[in-house]
């Protein structure tokens, strides 16, 4: 029997090992790049969905934008047709007023002022012969049916003219102002009545 003894590294079986080492690093390798283009194929199809559902949510809020201006305009027409309403109902008559104003003054008072400050409001400037004619004034206006509310805003008393003395028999003037709030609907009302009566 013949023995064989070799010396000789066994250079085959570390040459496969090696290449079994890189057939399985190369397999590995492939096993990645598949589950990497794999992902990417999944995560384009998630940006894609994405996509589309961004482009239905922008033409839905262009939608939306397009009927909130549409409200809005007409709400826009809904105010004006309001402020319409409004200054067709603003012009309020002032010949009742004038006389009811004129009516409630004394002999010998006089309308200085009549002044419309609007929504319904009047300023007075009325001149007496004595304050006390003022007070009794605000009464009889305060109790015509036209005016909701009355003011007396101040009373002055006018000075004597140059050459006039009180020991002449020549009294002051007092000037009594008043603000007046006009019941819109009693004025309508009278202006309505003062018409048909015609």
């Amino acid at each position: 029997m013949l023995v064989d003894i070799n010396l000789l590294p066994d250079d085959e079986r570390k040459q496969s090992s090696w290449l079994k080492a890189v057939i399985a690093i190369a397999a590995l390798g492939l096993v990645l790049i598949l589950a990497f283009v794999i992902l990417g194929y999944y995560q384009g199809k998630a940006v894609d969905t994405l996509a589309s559902q961004l482009s239905q949510e922008q033409k839905l809020r262009a939608q939306k934008e397009e009927k909130i201006a549409e409200l809005e305009s007409m709400d826009t027409w809904a105010n004006l047709d309001a402020a319409v309403k409004w200054a067709e109902g603003y012009p309020m008559p002032m010949l009742p007023v004038l006389g009811e104003v004129v009516d409630a003054l004394p002999e010998r008072g006089f309308l200085e002022e009549f002044t419309y400050t609007g929504a319904g409001a009047l300023e007075l400037g009325i001149q007496f012969d004595s304050s006390r004619e003022s007070a009794y004034y605000l009464e009889r206006i305060s109790s015509t049916k036209l005016v909701s509310d009355v003011k007396l805003l101040g009373v002055e008393t006018e000075a004597l003219e140059d050459g006039e003395d009180a020991s002449d028999g020549v009294l002051p003037r007092y000037l009594a102002r008043y603000a007046l709030t006009l019941d819109r609907e009693a004025v309508k009302g009278t202006a309505d009545e003062e018409e048909e009566g015609e």
